[in-house]
């Protein structure tokens, strides 16, 4: 897939996605190497479920789980053996050598199964989020859908925390939205981005790159676009190519969309109009380099002339990209869920962000 920079990069010869150089922190490496590991099993469970499901003789899977096993732990072997012959080793492209190696056994989509799972949950619940949403006017109906945004956002399946937080059953959209840390947050930026939202002009077009399938996409981010679009701002929601974790991908978002929009008129007339696109980042991981996106959105951005960017979850938004500058206004929106980022950024588990930074 062709590739460009993301239009929006204050600095671009300057820009670095993930800041944190695991090569130059013994502590740090170790941390990580040991929570890919640990997560990398459950993945192989997960993917070994999808694999009987989708009709592979348990054989050939046993021999793909084989396979993938062994050349994700020869990675991990070598990453502690010799950090320094990766050249510059973050969490991106540990992530990225984990995909990697999935593909390379034949194992396209360890997650599909538990986000359809997730999808339908939510799916059955939006119109009630949506009405909920509707009932409120002002500065407490914005809050309200920037707390939906952090409620959807622990529904993280590679996070080992919130991992353990489902398979206690003791997740629930409306019990996290509830249960939400009280403001101020770790970094609350909510009053300026208010005070933008009411006083400011309306934005031209948004650019919003979503995180999760589920309620992160369609109890969070959906609202929260819908309440753009209704605003009269242009929205390009923006997913992954390829699947990774529980991430939504571009296909799976057009058909939630889709079918949003056979109920809710503000979807369906913003996709009539072309208010609403939904283009590809072109991305491949949980994390992102800005560098890659797909020339399909970068010429999206430019014909449509973005002006607001939001970037949502731990992956992109804190991990990498957290202090990168962009040349318009700017919204990095996330919920702290691993216990090595909450250390790298002085925070505590689900710790929550709303980053607001003006043009």
């Amino acid at each position: 897939m062709p590739t460009a920079m993301l239009p929006l990069l204050s600095e671009p010869g300057a820009y670095v996605a993930c800041p944190w150089d695991l090569t130059k922190n013994e502590q740090r490496r170790g941390y990580w190497i040991k929570l890919f590991r640990e997560h990398y099993d459950g993945l192989l469970v997960l993917a070994m479920e999808d694999a009987l499901d989708r009709g592979i003789p348990r054989d050939v899977a046993e021999s793909q789980m084989a396979q993938a096993r062994a050349g994700f732990g020869a990675y991990l072997s070598h990453v502690e053996a010799e950090p320094d012959s990766f050249g510059r080793l973050t969490i991106l492209s540990m992530c990225e050598a984990r995909e990697r190696t999935l593909r390379r056994a034949g194992i396209p989509a360890p997650y599909r199964l538990a986000k359809q799972k997730e999808n339908t949950s939510a799916m059955a619940l939006l119109p009630t989020v949506l009405a909920e949403i509707d009932a409120l006017d002002g500065a407490e109906r914005l809050e309200r859908i920037m707390r939906g945004v952090f409620a959807g956002n622990i529904f993280d399946l590679g996070a080992v925390k919130t991992i353990e937080l489902f398979k206690d059953g003791e997740v629930d959209f409306h019990h996290t939205l509830g249960k939400l840390k009280p403001r101020p947050w770790f970094v609350d930026h909510l009053d300026a981005w208010c005070d933008r939202w009411q006083n400011g002009p309306t934005h031209q077009c948004a650019v919003m790159f979503v995180d999760n399938a589920g309620p992160d996409v369609l109890l969070g981010m959906l609202p929260f676009a819908r309440e753009l679009l209704h605003r009269g701002t242009g929205v390009i929601l923006t997913a992954n190519e390829f699947p990774s974790l529980n991430d939504v991908t571009h296909d799976e978002l057009m058909l939630l969309v889709q079918h949003i929009a056979e109920t809710d008129t503000v979807i369906r007339d913003a996709l009539q109009s072309g208010q609403l696109e939904l283009i590809t980042s072109g991305n491949g991981a949980p994390l992102i380099d800005l560098r890659r996106i797909s020339s399909a959105l970068a010429e999206a951005i430019y014909r449509r002339d973005v002006d607001l960017c939001v970037i949502e979850g731990m992956g992109r938004a804190i991990e990498t990209n957290f202090d990168t500058e962009f040349t318009c206004d700017t919204l990095k929106l996330a919920m702290i869920k691993d216990l090595g980022v909450g250390e790298a950024m002085g925070a505590e588990l689900y710790d929550l962000v709303l980053r607001f930074d003006a043009e």
